[in-house]
């Protein structure tokens, strides 16, 4: 097969510079009128244009650094979809956060400026103004894009981005199916071969990925969200190449025989690896990228409000199990999480130091020998899981999902059903349905079983599925249900 290089870059992608710059401008012009519809409707006060230069440049650095670490300049203008609310409602709220540290620390009170209440409403009014500009301007950009595109909307906005791993004739074959797909577009094929790079292939060009960095860079510029592998053994022969670097870069990675079931609103989250089973359905996540969206953004919150209101607690936790017995009181383990990604998850801890000296071992119940005599209290009472309510807030857990578990068990699940790979699609949780049924899984039986719960609520989960186990939850802790 013979090839030639691409003499054309890619059109319709918008740089991530441009992006950034725009979401800036937007920004800084809503805090600006935020400052005068807070001078409109209040009682004047003095040095508006000082007030508003100082403010508006302090809005345009914060405003930047939101941008930056939330990554909103990734969101290619041309394949912008309504999920990116979820990435601008961060970054306003990382705004406004630093805008309100900045209060608090009092560096206005350099600049001889207004009184703390009119600052505090200026937070608030500019933070409604920021989100509803950020979103308003997304959406006229993809309305105007349909619009001037209408014969070719559907390839670009709406469908899943993806690259075919290789050149191979079932590759191209591939690829050619998908060229009228409801559900893919095809953004053409990569490849870890350097004799292939920039040859184009059936009209479409061969990426190069040679590194980690490479394939960020890909992702940021075609707006890569998926990498579908032809043959059912060329994904297991990238099991220690391109599959962690996908997995770290949070790329879905689907298999030949998997994609013909799954659309683009039930692949947002999925790693899969090379699955070894027989004819088997892939289990899709219930949630929309709406509800995924307003369900991270209310965890954070409550996990961050929970944080605030429980720090004494915190503190007695923390006086007891140091008092017990001089130990450290927050236990750290590694636990792996959405997209098949490592974590530290953090307890209290409630078992002696050298609890797995002679390698792991599953927690036995209230008899188990290697409970402390504090640690046994909050075991109890589920008092040794509140730290988790970190993990919560940093992202890496949710408050309901499916209860994350080391990866010398999942191997050990793996060899005897290995659809637990599909949980990877959503964020492990504090508390489970799965938990609330099946009680601790002290048993390879039990765990089995607690995979079959944890699909069921992947398949069906919703806003309404989370708050009915956390209601569940709380009424096992209080009425003292051992789980």
């Amino acid at each position: 097969m013979t090839g030639t290089r691409k003499l054309t870059r890619d059109k319709g992608f918008a740089k991530v510079w441009m992006v950034i710059s725009l979401d800036l401008l937007i920004s800084v012009v809503a805090s600006m009128f935020a400052v005068f519809a807070v001078r409109f409707f209040s009682d004047p006060f003095g040095s508006l244009k000082h007030f508003v230069y100082i403010w508006t440049v302090f809005s345009a650095l914060a405003s930047l650094a939101a941008f930056l670490v939330c990554g909103t300049g990734r969101m290619v203008i041309r394949h912008s979809s309504y999920s990116s609310i979820g990435k601008l409602a961060m970054a306003t709220a990382l705004k406004e956060a630093i805008m309100v540290l900045l209060i608090f620390t009092r560096v206005f009170s350099y600049f001889n400026l207004n009184s703390l209440r009119i600052e505090c409403e200026v937070v608030l009014v500019d933070a409604l103004l920021t989100l509803v500009s950020l979103v308003l301007v997304r959406v006229l950009i993809i309305a105007g894009y349909r619009v001037a595109n209408e014969d070719d909307v559907e390839s670009n906005v709406g469908r899943l981005g993806v690259l075919v791993y290789g050149t191979s004739y079932k590759a191209v074959a591939m690829v050619t199916r998908l060229e009228y797909s409801s559900h893919y577009n095809v953004l053409g094929f990569v490849s870890m071969d350097k004799d292939e790079k920039s040859m184009v292939v059936q009209g479409r060009t061969v990426h190069y990925v040679g590194s980690e960095d490479e394939l960020r860079a890909l992702r940021t510029r075609l707006g890569v969200q998926c990498i579908l592998f032809a043959e059912e053994g060329s994904a297991m022969s990238q099991k220690d190449g391109l599959i962690p670097m996908c997995i770290d870069c949070g790329i879905h990675i689907l298999n030949s025989p998997r994609i013909g079931d799954i659309t683009v609103d039930n692949v947002s989250g999925a790693a899969m690896k090379e699955v070894n089973t027989k004819d088997m359905d892939y289990i899709p996540d219930g949630m929309s990228d709406f509800e995924r969206i307003v369900k991270r953004m209310v965890d954070c919150l409550l996990a961050g409000l929970l944080l605030l209101v429980f720090s004494p607690l915190f503190l007695l936790c923390w006086l007891a199990l140091k008092i017990g017995d001089g130990g450290p009181a927050i236990y750290t383990q590694e636990r792996i999480g959405r997209f098949g990604r490592p974590f530290k998850i953090y307890k209290f801890r409630s078992m002696r130091i050298d609890a797995e000296a002679s390698g792991p071992a599953l927690y036995s119940g209230d008899d188990d020998p290697r409970l402390t005599r504090v640690g046994k209290f909050l075991r109890q009472h589920h008092l040794d899981e509140l730290p988790q309510l970190w993990n919560v807030f940093i992202g890496d857990m949710a408050f309901v999902g499916y209860r994350p578990e080391r990866k010398f068990y999942i191997d050990k699940i793996m060899e005897l059903d290995s659809r637990y790979y599909y949980l990877y699609q959503i964020r492990p949780g504090v508390t489970s349905y799965a938990t609330l049924n099946n009680g601790y899984t002290d048993t390879m039986e039990k765990m089995l079983r607690r995979l079959e719960y944890d699909l069921y609520y992947l398949r069906h989960r919703s806003w309404f599925f989370d708050i009915k186990v956390l209601w569940m939850t709380f009424c096992s802790i209080v009425f003292g249900k051992k789980f």
